[in-house]
This record gives C-alpha cells, sequence and structure tokens, in this order.
C-alpha cells in the first residue's frame, strides 16, 4: 500500500476515533444533534426544490399565475389538482424560509451547548487525571507544560471538535442538495458529484500539509509557553540579575518560528484554495455546456441546477477548510490524551474513597522502620537508605544534617504524599498504606520555606485548610502564630488582600499565615520544613514561640539548620547521605561532645560534612 494511503487511513482512524469519543460523551443528544442536521438539509432543499415550478412561470404570456407542480405521485396524493395558487406557494415559501431560521437558531445553540459539554468534560478529565496522580510524577514534569495542556491544547481541540462538527454538518447539507438535484436531473447530479469527488481527492496533499502544521502549531506553543510561563514565575528573580533581555530573545525567536511556520502553512493552503475556485470555474462551464447542448434541459431546471451546483461546489471547498482544521487542531487532542493517560498510569492508589472511614490517631507516636525512598522507579540512586527512628507522639522532633541529605523527602513520606520503595511507616502500630494514605493527610498540616499564598483575602487564605472555620476561629489560629497582632493593625485586618503570593506582606508575616493556616486544620502531626530559613531572628524567634507552645498539643516535626527553630526539641535526628546517623534527646545531644547537634550548635563541621548551604 502506498505510503499516502497509509498516512491518509491512519489520519481517518484518528478523526474517526475523536468523533467517536465526541459521541460517547454528548451520549444521545449527539445523535439528536445529527437529526437536526439531516432536518435542516431537508428543509432547505425543499425551499430551493420550490423554485422549480415558479420558474417554470417565467416568459409565459397567459398568466394565470396557477403553479403547476412537478408530476409525482406523492404531490399529486398532497395536492390532487396539481396546481396551485402563486400566493399559496409564495406563502409556502416565505413561511418555510422562516420555519428554517428558527430551527436553525434552536439548532446552532443545541450544537453549541453540546460542544462546550464535551470540551469541559476533557478539561475536568484532564484535571482530574492531575489532581489524582501520585505527587512523584510532578516532579519529573514543568509546571508550564501542564497550565499549556489544560488551556491552549484544550482551547485547539474545541477548534478541532467544532471543526469537526461543521464537517458533518457540511456532510448532511451538502447530501441534502444531491437528494435535491436528483429530482431534476439524476445524470447531471453524479457528474456534479464527480467533479467535486475529483476535486476533494486532488487536494489531498493539503490535508496532509495540515496534519503537519498542526504538530509543529503544538511543539511551538508548548515553547512560548514555556518561555512566558518561567518569566513571570521568576521575573522577581530575573530583574534582579537584569537578564530580561535573554527571556525577550528567546520569546523573538519562538516567535519568528511560529510566524514562519505559520507563513509557510498559508502559502501552500492558499495555493490550494487557488486551485479550487479555477477547478470550480471550469467545472460550472463544463456543466453548463453539458446541460445544454447534451441533455436539452430546461431553462427553469439548469436555474435551479446551477443554484444548486454554486451551493455544492463551495460546500466541497468548505469542507476541505474544515477538515484542514480538524487536521490542524488535532495533534493537540493526543498531545492532551497522552498527558492524561501519563497521569493515569501514576495514579495514587487508595485514591477513590475508601469504606473504612475510621480516624487514624496519634496517641503513642509514629515510627519509621527500615524506610528507603528511590525516585524514578527504583532506577536512580536511593535518596534515603534503611532509616529507622520514632516521633514521640506530643512531642517536638528536630531533623537535621547537610542539604541533599534527604530530609524533605522524608517530611513527604510523613506527609503521605510518597510512598516507601522499601520499610513501613506506622501510626500508633498502624501501617500508612494505599487504603488510608489520603485519610492521614486530613490529619497532618505543612508549614514549608516557600509559602503558597492565594492572590485573595487573609481570611480565603486561611479558609484554605478549613473552609467551614468561623472569624473567630481564624483569630485563634492567627494568635497561636502569632500573627494576630499584624492582622489586627491592617485596615482590613481579615478582608486584607495580600497579592499575588502574598506579595504584600513581609516574609515573616507570610510565613505566620501559612502557620496559622496549617493549625486551622487542628493537625495530630505538624511539619515545618525549613520554614524559617530566609527569616530574620526576630520572625524566627516569634515563630520559635508559637511552635515551642504547641508542645503536647500536637505531634511536631521541624526540619532546620537553624538553632532557634531546634532549641525547643525534645528529640534530635541527624541525618546523612540519606542515611541516619544520630538520635536521642536534644539535652543530652546537645552536651555530649563531637555530636552532630553540638557540632551545628557551635558552627563546627566535621572534615567529612559537607558544608551546608541551604
Amino acid at each position: 500500500m502506498p505510503r499516502s494511503s497509509v498516512f491518509s487511513l491512519s489520519l481517518f482512524r484518528d478523526v474517526a476515533a475523536f468523533g467517536a469519543v465526541i459521541a460517547r460523551i454528548g451520549g444521545r443528544r449527539t445523535w439528536t444533534a445529527l437529526l437536526f442536521l439531516i432536518l435542516g438539509s431537508l428543509t432547505e432543499g425543499v425551499s430551493i426544490l420550490l423554485l422549480v415550478p415558479l420558474l417554470h412561470l417565467v416568459g409565459r404570456a397567459d398568466q394565470d399565475f396557477a403553479v403547476r407542480l412537478p408530476n409525482i405521485e406523492f404531490v399529486r396524493w398532497l395536492v390532487p389538482g396539481g396546481t396551485l395558487q402563486l400566493t399559496t406557494v409564495l406563502c409556502a415559501l416565505v413561511g418555510l424560509v422562516a420555519v428554517q431560521a428558527a430551527f436553525n437558531r434552536f439548532k446552532s445553540v443545541y450544537m453549541a451547548r453540546l460542544l462546550f459539554d464535551f470540551i469541559n468534560r476533557l478539561r475536568m478529565n484532564l484535571f482530574e487525571s492531575i489532581g489524582k496522580a501520585r505527587w512523584g510524577v510532578f516532579t519529573r514534569m514543568r509546571g508550564s507544560d501542564l497550565d499549556h495542556a489544560l488551556t491552549g491544547d484544550i482551547d485547539r481541540v474545541q477548534g478541532a471538535a467544532f471543526a469537526l462538527l461543521m464537517l458533518v454538518q457540511i456532510a448532511v447539507l451538502l447530501a441534502g442538495y444531491l437528494v435535491i438535484s436528483m429530482f431534476i436531473s439524476p445524470v447531471m447530479t453524479a457528474f456534479a458529484v464527480v467533479i467535486g469527488i475529483v476535486m476533494f481527492i486532488a487536494l489531498q496533499p493539503f490535508r496532509s500539509r495540515a496534519t503537519a502544521f498542526g504538530r509543529i502549531l503544538t511543539t511551538n506553543r508548548q515553547d512560548q509557553y514555556r518561555t512566558v510561563s518561567e518569566f513571570l514565575g521568576g521575573i522577581k528573580v530575573a530583574k534582579s540579575l537584569n537578564v530580561e533581555a535573554s527571556y525577550f530573545a528567546q520569546l523573538q525567536v519562538t516567535l519568528e518560528k511560529m510566524k514562519a511556520d505559520n507563513i509557510a502553512y498559508v502559502r501552500n493552503s492558499s495555493i490550494g484554495t487557488a486551485v479550487f475556485q479555477v477547478a470550480s470555474v471550469v467545472g460550472l462551464s463544463v456543466f453548463i455546456y453539458v446541460a445544454l447542448v447534451s441533455f436539452h434541459l430546461s431553462l427553469a431546471e439548469i436555474v435551479v441546477l446551477l443554484l444548486v451546483f454554486m451551493r455544492i461546489a463551495p460546500r466541497f471547498m468548505d469542507m476541505q477548510t474544515q477538515a484542514q482544521q480538524v487536521l490542524i487542531n488535532l495533534p493537540a487532542y493526543t498531545a492532551m490524551r497522552n498527558l492524561q493517560a501519563r497521569f493515569d498510569a501514576e495514579r495514587e492508589p487508595g485514591h477513590v474513597e475508601s469504606t473504612d472511614a475510621r480516624k487514624l490517631t496519634l496517641d503513642t507516636g509514629l515510627n519509621i522502620r527500615d524506610v528507603s525512598f528511590v525516585y524514578d522507579d527504583g532506577a536512580g540512586k536511593a535518596v534515603v537508605s534503611d532509616i529507622t527512628f520514632g516521633l514521640p507522639a506530643g512531642k517536638v522532633t528536630a531533623l537535621i544534617g547537610p542539604s541533599g541529605s534527604g530530609k524533605s523527602t522524608i517530611a513527604d513520606m510523613l506527609l503521605g504524599l510518597l510512598e516507601p520503595t522499601t520499610g513501613k511507616i506506622l501510626v500508633d502500630g498502624v501501617e500508612l498504606d494505599a487504603g488510608n494514605r489520603r485519610r492521614w493527610r486530613d490529619q497532618v498540616a505543612y508549614v514549608p520555606q516557600d509559602v503558597f499564598l492565594l492572590h485573595d483575602t487573609i481570611a480565603a487564605n486561611l479558609r484554605l485548610a478549613a473552609p467551614q472555620a468561623s472569624e473567630d476561629d481564624l483569630w485563634k489560629a492567627l494568635r497561636a502564630a502569632h500573627a494576630g497582632d499584624f492582622v489586627d493593625r491592617l485596615d482590613l485586618r481579615l478582608n486584607t488582600v495580600v497579592g499575588d503570593r502574598g506579595v504584600r506582606l513581609s516574609g515573616g508575616e507570610r510565613q505566620r499565615i501559612a502557620l496559622a493556616r496549617a493549625l486551622l486544620r487542628k493537625p495530630s502531626l505538624l511539619i515545618l520544613d525549613e520554614a524559617t530559613s530566609a527569616l530574620d531572628w526576630q520572625n524566627q524567634s516569634l515563630i520559635a514561640r508559637s511552635i515551642d507552645g504547641l508542645r503536647g498539643a500536637m505531634t511536631i516535626l521541624t526540619i532546620a539548620h537553624r538553632p532557634s527553630m531546634i532549641a525547643f526539641a525534645d528529640w534530635v535526628v541527624a541525618m546523612e547521605d540519606g542515611r541516619v546517623v544520630e538520635v536521642g534527646q536534644y539535652q543530652r545531644l546537645k552536651a555530649k561532645p563531637g555530636s552532630r547537634l553540638s557540632r551545628m550548635l557551635s558552627g563546627e563541621q566535621s572534615e567529612t560534612e559537607p558544608a551546608d548551604v541551604a
């Protein structure tokens, strides 16, 4: 089989599969929409067919204005006399067109609702697949690619779906015109069909180029979106380094490439349009000649056939145009489908709610037993290896060690975001597994170094953790985090908008808002992952006092390098190269000469211990 035929067959399968997805999501409404298309085609065809008896009146001197209908059995059954008054026919024509206009409006709204329901379902399916995936998959992907898939790619899928619906509508309308034309002259109808099919086949190379252009467009738009997203996400750093020009140049290169690709496509597609226009005129000329010379059709029949032909010919071009739009935008659907399949394959175990709704208790403590973790499905180096230690309930445990020793990975496992490659994590003796990991996360609060705040009010940011929290609950959490005083001094207090990612607040204020949000959950376990590493000593002292005041109310794990953030700890666990190298009570390790904790507090480093750059 020729390569072009295989390529065309593959494209047909892709388009057919895409249409099947629309039909599946639309359900019975899809077939209702198809019925509406058929009815619309019939009403337009009948309105054209009414012109045949009217045109027979042209040129007659003895005008009694009686319209003789075609000598067809069905027509004779409807109108026994075979004739109607001109006014009756004209009123019927006007009425039919009016009904057709109203029906087309209803049909357009129905089709639009079907299209948007389809797109919204696709967008939600992808959004849910992303949200239900394991946390580990996000560490291997660009955030900008996900943003692009949920916005740019979905918008192009909408374009493909609209073009496909239009293609079906044109095909149905074309079939209706051909049926009407058959009543006038079957031979000339066949002649017109052959001309249209030949032209449509001749334009196949241009449809193939549309598919190739669609793939290029997907890549170019991803590059454009990445550049813009990375620049806006790190604009403060870019401006501080005076490197804005490098981003401008990068975006300019991408835009110039997109321009060149678009112009090349327009240049090729315009050739197809020109060829079609010339071929249409040639076909029309041959059509008129054959109708007059070979078949001796009447003037009325020729006029109506010409009217039908002039409607059919552009429909073939419309089919070509809509087919190209489907093929240009279909690669976006393929990319979106592949991305969703990737996230579905990484779906977090136990994401479906378990029938076991029992709350996990943390009355005695957490135990980490022989836990190891390896990224990339076991192909990489172990981040943590055979670690064993415990977190006593109601106590403060400090996790210390140089950067890269595995502390944040341990925090992610205790949060229930990552699953140990080997080993167990026990909560009061109950192992965290796929069935209870999500329920466990309901009892854990997390304060990271990089605080996430919505561009919204302080109240809205706090209620992200507890949507039903009262205003009194918000103030209690703020006071517990030593944030109540500064919020009370703000003009709008809880209704103060913090700006994008909290830009209107200082670093210490953001951290205290994040801590208040965590406390609003009333967690069993509170994890602070380098939560104060970028703050001054005053803000660190405020947060340290807040954490110290929570002793006994919850189990706390603090990951820190600053002495002020571990001075209140009951227990200390020291990490190095992914292994636990020291565990003990804070006061005992502080007093022990040469211990990791004592060296950290005195600022000393062993010769084998890498300098801390965090």
